[in-house]
């Protein structure tokens, strides 16, 4: 009976950010600065720094940065540089390993562990993700590093073989994510936010379930006054 009538926990879905959108907002080289043009602020996510969607080269996507998609599909990506539009196009993605970029990704809403994001990072990228409770990287949770980094396994292409998807794992509710790392040396994808599952304390349970509870009460009684009568 108790479990009839307790609040009840609504697992939420993710909130996955895949930077096909940046397609809407791309400059003359097929890159868009997230933090001045974010098609993915409904969603409560804002981008700062040195984040830029990017579009690429292959599979008929008609952009200018050398990557195979993450799992051969969709277009767009996050690279991680301090202006790549300054750059050739066709020199995109080579190490620049003198500067040390970072863009800070916050979610209002707040994200748990469980969250993920695809990624490739080139040969001494040294990339750093931190973690925070706060937006705007206030409040360490804690720091990823040593992520593993390698070539390309294609001709001509500088970001690709993905592989598995780098899960967070950390304790309590983040609210921000700062990445670090060397210049056109570490790109993501894929981004998909776990959120807490929540519950609405008192919240009254759906009809049918109200109804099966008061059925039972009511059989409960029946049985008791039979068994006093007797």
């Amino acid at each position: 009976m108790a479990a009839l009538v307790q609040p009840a926990f609504a697992a939420l879905e993710p909130v996955t950010i895949d930077f096909e959108k940046i397609t809407l907002d791309l400059d003359q080289w097929g890159m868009v600065a997230l933090a001045s043009n974010n098609p993915y602020a409904e969603l409560g996510v804002a981008f700062t720094g040195d984040a830029w969607g990017v579009r690429s080269n292959a599979r008929g996507c008609g952009g200018f940065s050398s990557f195979a998609p993450v799992g051969g599909a969709g277009c767009g990506a996050l690279l991680l540089a301090s202006n790549p539009s300054i750059e050739d196009p066709a020199t995109i993605g080579v190490a620049a390993a003198t500067q040390s970029p970072s863009f800070t990704i916050n979610f209002a809403e707040g994200f748990v562990a469980g969250s993920s994001l695809s990624y490739k990072a080139l040969v001494s990228s040294n990339v750093r993700i931190e973690l925070f409770s706060g937006l705007d990287g206030v409040g360490s949770l804690g720091t990823v590093d040593g992520l593993a980094a390698g070539k390309c396994g294609i001709a001509a292409v500088e970001f690709c073989d993905w592989g598995d998807p780098l899960t967070l794992n950390f304790g309590g509710v983040a609210k921000s994510m700062v990445v670090t790392g060397g210049d056109e040396l570490f790109m993501l994808d894929n981004l998909s936010f776990a959120r807490q599952d929540a519950s609405v304390p008192g919240q009254l349970p759906e009809p049918a379930s109200l109804a099966l509870a008061l059925s039972a009460l009511g059989v409960l009684g029946w049985s008791r006054k039979r068994a006093g009568a007797r």
